[in-house]
């Protein structure tokens, strides 16, 4: 009953979403535009609901002229734009995504939807749990890991090592433990602490505001 309950207010809400923030979505494109990246919206291919790929909408917030072969932001990553880092912060870069929603590609709440290439770095059992269910805008991966690019701060190595090493262990834990909680009750407390987080940064204590969370020690650690 509830999957199809969250898929109706997904489609409403992503309406509404996309007449409220209309105005907001156009400056920051005209600011884009205005900066010099003529292409102010970013199409990449993601992986979805039983495996499928699927074109996620995003506004351009790295340059378009410098391409990277990592399919991972690092630490003050060069490559992210002065307006770029605003909309990364304020996550206006993701308003597009109310599209992705209404289309049915994305739900509100769920596992982020990953690159194809970093969802390689998940065990085949971690990739056939995640496809049984639409990933989402936000999720308790994206709530724990809201400063992701500040654990690369430390790593002096391959960002791709360490991400599969030490962080794609923790968001598994984290996005299997959401697919084993999923009903209202969750997705409320995570659109919730989504705001909080985007508001204020960070959600301190966000092991002790749900139940039975897995251990999220890497990100504590990398904080301190």
């Amino acid at each position: 009953m509830y999957p199809f309950v969250k898929r109706t207010l997904d489609v409403l809400l992503s309406i509404i979403g996309i007449l409220l923030s209309a105005p907001l979505l156009l400056t920051a494109i005209f600011l884009l535009i205005f900066s010099g990246e003529f292409s102010p919206v970013y199409l990449s291919y993601r992986v979805g609901k039983e495996g499928r790929l699927f074109r996620m909408y995003k506004l351009r917030t790295m340059s378009s002229k410098k391409p990277s072969k990592s399919p991972l932001t690092g630490y003050n990553d060069n490559r992210i734009s002065f307006i770029g880092r605003f909309l990364r912060f304020s996550k206006i870069d993701e308003l597009p995504q109310f599209f992705n929603i209404l289309n049915g590609d994305l739900s509100f709440v769920g596992p982020r939807p990953m690159l194809p290439e970093v969802f390689m770095y998940y065990s085949k059992s971690v990739q056939k749990t995640l496809n049984t269910i639409r990933p989402g805008v936000t999720g308790i991966g994206s709530i724990v890991f809201r400063n992701e690019q500040g654990l690369f701060q430390k790593v002096k190595g391959s960002y791709e090592a360490f991400y599969k090493q030490e962080i794609a262990p923790v968001k598994a834990d984290l996005e299997l433990w959401y697919i084993k909680q999923y009903s209202f009750k969750v997705d409320f407390k995570i659109l919730i602490y989504t705001v909080v987080a985007v508001v204020y940064g960070q959600v301190k204590s966000i092991d002790r505001r749900f139940k039975n969370l897995p251990s999220i020690e890497i990100v504590k650690q990398g904080f301190d």
